[in-house]
């Protein structure tokens, strides 16, 4: 039946004059008869010339804003759109131009449009030899919806994609080189895996050297120091950290009813699961086989992402971090092929450490907030100082998969955070002639004394009411 019905409205379609097609002509319901009309349609292009090139190079910039003009007229009383009295028709109509935000049109053609009327868009022509009949010339702009950008915090940012390709590539590389893979050491298809005991005696004497660099960051007392800053309240120059500051909101969830005990249970769990970890990982370097490699380059990644939950500050992280990402081993001495294979296992276990611990600190950038455009270049120097280094390691080792990741995560550690500083200011010294307290100087630097914690956390006093004569502070 509807197939039926479609069928004999196209057929009583197709048998309707041009007149009785046209839609009946109105704005924001004020009707008015149509005698022509012309509308602009195309794309928006930016046009870039170069010198001794011929041809330019169009940038589409997406579609143009599409403008209609529609010329027509009133007259009292119509027999085609009805409308009474002519002045009163124009009197609607200039009050519908001059109301406020977008209205709708009805076009006899191109249907309803939502529009807008710019300055001086409507002309009406009176003639006194015309009588009850206004000519009009209006002028539409297409208008869309008023839609703001919104800033939100992507979990799957690219920082995070970067550093998990980062753990990938430094896995595919490991397992190369000792499971399987030919080597430039010892040119064999079989991984250095095949010589057995000794490969995994040397695993698991990089793996325990470097469980003595895990167990200073978990007892480093910056990782109790700044549980403070997953407080909310007003806990003084302990308050913020990297987690927040004055002028960027924090990127980590605080909880409102959390207390310090509650957070040094937690950093007491996390703790804990910092161990377990690096238990598991010592287990799985001691049964470290041909079958067994994914095993242990996840033991590996679960150790480093045990340690970036234990540490609440980002700004601590990236520094407790970095002696991971610095890790080298002591030199091995051997002759013969055993001795090339155990140098191959103590330099790829050694590279898939640091190159877990780069990963991990690539994912802290993104969590990190700094206070300042310097302290946000001071870090960029710092971890793409990390980064390089491992470059040269990557390189000259032939881990091409590595290296391609290290190079993208560079990449987007110094986009981030030259993003993030140029919207901070600048660190300035600001002298005064005595010691004055931090109330006061955020209310003379400022204006706003809700900025004294900031002040303190940056000169560190003695005491908040005897600031330093000279401070180095935020210029604004």
């Amino acid at each position: 039946m509807s197939l039926l019905s479609d069928i004999i409205q196209i057929a009583q379609d197709s048998n309707k004059t041009w007149p009785e097609m046209l839609n009946k002509a109105s704005f924001r319901g004020v009707p008015f008869a149509v005698y022509g009309g012309d509308a602009r349609f195309g794309r928006r292009l930016a046009l870039h010339e170069y010198p001794g090139r011929d041809k330019p190079y169009v940038e589409d910039m997406g579609r143009s804003t599409r403008r209609i003009r529609m010329s027509g007229f009133l007259v009292t009383d119509s027999l085609v759109y009805g409308g009474g009295n002519v002045l009163a028709q124009r009197d609607s109509l200039v009050a519908a131009v001059e109301a406020a935000g977008p209205g709708a049109l009805i076009h006899p053609t191109l249907g309803a449009l939502k529009v807008s009327v710019p300055s001086e868009g409507l002309s009406v022509v009176e003639r006194w030899d015309m009588g009850r009949y206004f000519e009009i010339s209006i002028v539409f702009i297409e208008s869309g919806d008023r839609v703001f950008p919104s800033i939100t915090t992507s979990t799957g940012s690219l920082l995070d994609k970067l550093a998990a390709a980062l753990g990938l590539s430094a896995a595919l590389d490991f397992v190369r080189k000792v499971i399987g893979g030919v080597t430039s050491v010892i040119n064999a298809v079989e991984g250095v895996i095949k010589f057995g005991k000794a490969i995994v005696g040397m695993v698991v004497g990089v793996i325990a050297d470097f469980k003595v660099l895990v167990g200073r960051i978990t007892r480093d007392v910056r990782s109790i120091t700044s549980l403070a800053s997953l407080l909310t309240g007003d806990f003084g120059r302990y308050a913020n950290g990297n987690v927040s500051s004055a002028l960027i909101a924090s990127k980590k969830a605080k909880n409102s009813s959390a207390t310090m005990a509650d957070l040094i249970a937690k950093n007491t769990a996390n703790r804990a699961a910092v161990d377990t970890a690096m238990d598991t990982l010592v287990d799985a370097a001691a049964s470290l086989d041909a079958n067994s490699g994914q095993q242990f380059t996840d033991a590996v990644q679960g150790v480093m992402d045990s340690l970036v939950t234990s540490i609440a500050d980002p700004g601590s992280a990236i520094e407790l971090l970095g002696s991971l990402a610095g890790y080298a081993p002591p030199s091995t001495s051997g002759s013969g092929a055993i001795g090339a294979a155990r140098g191959v296992a103590q330099d790829a276990t050694s590279a898939l450490l640091r190159r877990s611990a780069l990963a991990s600190i690539g994912k802290v950038v993104a969590a990190y907030v700094p206070t300042s455009y310097d302290e946000a270049m001071s870090t960029m120097g710092v971890v793409t100082g990390f980064i390089d280094a491992e470059l040269l390691v990557a390189g000259d080792s032939g881990d091409d998969e590595s290296y391609g990741a290290l190079v993208d995560l560079r990449q987007a550690v110094v986009k981030a955070l030259t993003a993030t500083g140029a919207t901070l200011p600048t660190l300035e010294t600001f002298s005064f002639r005595a010691p004055i307290s931090a109330l006061t100087m955020a209310n003379r630097l400022y204006r706003d004394t809700s900025r004294t914690d900031e002040l303190i956390q940056q000169a560190n006093p003695i005491h908040p009411a005897f600031m330093p004569t000279t401070v180095k502070a935020l210029a604004r």
